[in-house]
């Protein structure tokens, strides 16, 4: 093969991303130099790309185009777009929430005519009741997932102890001011109502909600993620069972923790203003203290198994006849009709005690 053949190849193998063609790639090898970027966020980009081509075909060369089929809809949906202008070095890329423009720096009154175009087309941060955003890694970059969850209408003074009400309260009222900052740890055994809780609070917030799998939440200051955040400035970040991003770093290697620290006390969080839960199970001795300093914690709160008199209380409200002798958990209270598959451990006697002792 000649090397000319050989470098066409690579130059082409270099236009595609982890996800579809890397556009500023496309750029360079169109018009032989770097784009200056223009870039619009929180824009309705399928909208936006009916506009373009309904008033702009005039001005179109050539489009690329990725698409997902939806289920639901049953139908394909638009997912990435690359517009090539004519007789400009101009190109556009449409994408969830955002908008490029490509261009050079003789091109600015095109640009600011595009760009009246699209204001239109710029959305609020809407949200419907009991919506969470699932945070996912699709091929090199963050998105987010919309998701309903189940409405969940609760009597706090049924479901958790007497103190609980002050912390509901001050929870409710910073995570709904807008253009705050600041950390709520919730933490307890499993079964205790955290998850119960925060669904309870989700429908209560006024702001969107993005959740953060643990797997994904090592990378929270990453710039993917700060990309994704930068499209959602002002919104809640839930991440549960986060043990190991909490954990102390004088007993482990985490970088986790000062990355959560930089983003809910830091210059970040000035700039995204963004709240963020945390649960875990875990004791509130192993994880850092540099999370529990005053002006970082809005909040923190441990979920116990219920006293016996709160727990014969919420088993008779759901339609037991139980007598509670011991303090329960909430979910042992609700699902007391079922079989438990919990194994006891055996504990060793003998020989074998005296080894493991």
């Amino acid at each position: 093969m000649e090397n000319k053949e050989l470098q066409k190849i690579v130059a082409h193998a270099n236009l595609c991303d982890d996800f579809y063609i890397d556009a500023h790639a496309l750029y360079l090898q169109t018009h032989q130099k770097m784009p200056s970027v223009s870039s619009m966020y929180q824009v309705d980009f399928r909208k936006a790309f009916s506009w373009i081509k309904e008033n702009r075909a005039e001005w179109i060369e050539d489009i690329y185009t990725y698409r997902d089929y939806d289920r639901s809809d049953k139908k394909y949906e638009y997912d990435r777009i690359i517009i090539i202008l004519k007789n400009v070095p101009v190109m556009l890329v449409l994408a969830e929430n955002f908008i490029e423009i490509l261009h050079s720096e003789n091109d600015l009154p095109l640009v600011e005519e595009l760009t009246a175009g699209l204001q239109p087309f710029r959305q609020g941060q809407k949200r419907k009741a009991h919506e969470i955003n699932l945070v996912v890694q699709n091929k090199g970059s963050m998105t987010l997932r919309s998701m309903e969850i189940k409405r969940t209408k609760l009597d706090l003074g049924l479901y958790y102890e007497p103190d609980f009400a002050d912390i509901d309260r001050l929870i409710l009222k910073r995570l709904n001011t807008s253009k705050d900052k600041g950390l709520v740890l919730l933490h307890g055994k499993p079964g205790t109502g955290k998850t119960t809780y925060l669904r309870h609070l989700t429908g209560r917030l006024k702001k969107r909600i993005l959740f953060l799998p643990p797997t994904v939440a090592q990378e929270i200051t990453g710039p993917s993620f700060i990309e994704l955040l930068m499209s959602y400035p002002n919104s809640v970040l839930v991440i549960e069972d986060a043990e190991n991003i909490l954990a102390d770093r004088e007993q482990s290697e985490n970088s986790s923790v000062s990355n959560l620290l930089n983003l809910s006390d830091g210059l970040l969080a000035d700039c995204l203003n963004v709240q963020v839960i945390c649960t875990f199970n875990g004791a509130l001795s192993k994880i850092d203290s540099a999370l529990l300093r005053k002006g970082r914690l809005i909040a923190q709160y441990e979920f116990r198994e219920l006293s016996v008199q709160k727990a014969q209380q919420l088993s008779a409200h759901l339609g037991f006849d139980t007598a509670i002798s011991r303090p329960m958990s909430i979910a042992e209270i609700a699902n007391q009709h079922e079989r438990t598959f919990e194994v006891k451990k055996v504990q060793p006697i003998g020989f074998r005690a005296a080894l493991q002792s």
